[in-house]
């Protein structure tokens, strides 16, 4: 009788407690005047409407796609600044995740390194990052260990979150762009020989290609990343930032500008890569982290039904 009272005070007392705040805010399609609404309860402000200083924190809320209204901004600045405080927290996140696929190599290559093995649990994983990463070798046994350890550290690494800001912003035109509006991509990643996508429009008439879409912003900006990391064509790119991470130099998205000097068909794209970072002051977000505080509360009744728990599954890591 005793074990049942205290069985039911313990239920009570955990109905009456308030609800414990989520790590993350990931967050369904809205409106943009709701989207204002949750930043001013949160207080998601900063110099310049948008750079979090001194803190350098920034909260972890994370849109699905961004607000159907988005289009009605007609204030250049107005747009530009929300476009930032929108993908801000995107890169950091993105690179929240890559950082976690790179401890695990580490691990990996220390306990290689000890016993000149791994296990097959280890195996199993190893050949997933390989395949994502599309790292291919003939190589077999602990050659093949060793190989695969050591490029998929050359591979799993992070982006300056300024360098996919900026070029997010300069691929949609802080947002304007039809890619964003009826593809939800922050980046124009075209699927060959397939006709899932968005048609190219006054581009070309070469019918192969389409324009990649997407189920979140945040699978838009991983699959970015990933192509970052794994295509062969971005190889200088990843080795200047491993010469700069054994430096142990802050890797800031000015630096990596110019590696992608062969990469754009656009004129001086590299140049207006980093004049886009530089004007904008977003070096300043590369020095910056993820912050659950900012979000302890719980969204008002209003908003709540906005919210997405658990992390939906389109904004899941690929593997």
């Amino acid at each position: 009788m005793i074990q049942r009272l205290s069985a039911i005070v313990f239920v009570l007392i955990a109905l009456a407690a308030p609800a414990r705040a989520a790590e993350e805010l990931w967050l369904k399609p809205l409106k943009l005047s709701q989207l204002e609404e949750i930043y001013r309860f949160y207080d998601y402000t900063g110099e310049r409407g948008y750079l979090r200083l001194p803190s350098y924190q920034y909260p972890p809320i994370f849109l699905s796609s961004f607000p159907d209204d988005f289009a009605t901004i007609t204030d250049e600045k107005k747009r530009a600044v929300l476009f930032i405080k929108i993908t801000a927290p995107l890169a950091l996140k993105v690179n929240q995740d890559i950082s976690a696929e790179r401890r695990e190599v580490l691990a990996m290559k220390q306990d290689f390194a000890t016993r000149q093995e791994l296990s097959p649990a280890q195996d199993k994983r190893l050949e997933t990052l390989a395949r994502k990463y599309d790292l291919f070798s003939r190589l077999k046994g602990y050659p093949r260990t060793k190989h695969l350890l050591n490029e998929l550290l050359q591979r799993i690494d992070t982006m300056p979150p300024s360098f996919l800001i900026a070029m997010a912003a300069l691929e949609t035109d802080f947002g304007a762009s039809r890619i964003l509006r009826d593809g939800n991509a922050l980046f124009k990643q075209l699927s060959w020989h397939s006709g899932e996508g968005l048609k190219p429009e006054g581009e070309t008439e070469d019918d192969s290609y389409r324009i990649k879409t997407y189920p979140s912003l945040y699978a838009s900006m991983s699959d970015f990343a990933l192509k970052l990391n794994s295509a062969i064509a971005y190889r200088p790119m990843r080795d200047a930032r491993a010469a700069w991470r054994n430096r142990g130099d802050v890797l800031q998205g000015t630096t990596l500008a110019y590696s992608l000097l062969m990469h754009s068909p656009l004129k001086n794209y590299a140049g207006i890569l980093e004049y886009t970072i530089a004007f904008y002051e977003l070096n300043i977000i590369d020095k910056s982290v993820l912050d659950s505080k900012m979000i302890l509360r719980p969204l008002p009744q209003a908003l709540a039904p906005l919210a997405q728990t658990p992390r939906p599954e389109s904004a899941a890591p690929k593997v």
